[in-house]
């Protein structure tokens, strides 16, 4: 099963792979052109993605390496973002 997880003041979208690639768009128009970010740090499959209130921020847990990550989404909220590769903050506990 691929975990999706749906901004809850905007219209960004995240999903995960069996790879432990977090994928990040700002809208789902954003998902049709490809035009996101892929988040790397996990290791085997992303078992859960939850979005924090405020759309600011993405957790992702991962099933086999047993991490949590929290992504700091801000730099793909911002007006007129367009750089697929783009890097955005990672923090690991």
């Amino acid at each position: 099963m691929v975990p999706i997880a749906l901004g809850n003041l905007s219209n960004m979208v995240a999903s995960g792979d069996e790879n432990g690639n977090v994928y990040v768009w700002r809208s789902v128009e954003a998902v049709k052109d490809n035009i996101g970010v892929n988040l790397t740090g996990h290791t085997a499959h992303i078992q859960r993605l939850e979005m924090t209130i405020d759309d600011r921020k993405l957790l992702s847990l991962g099933m086999t390496d047993q991490t949590v990550c929290q992504w700091k989404l801000s730099s793909i909220m911002e007006e007129g973002y367009q750089d697929k590769d783009k890097d955005v903050s990672k923090d690991t506990h």
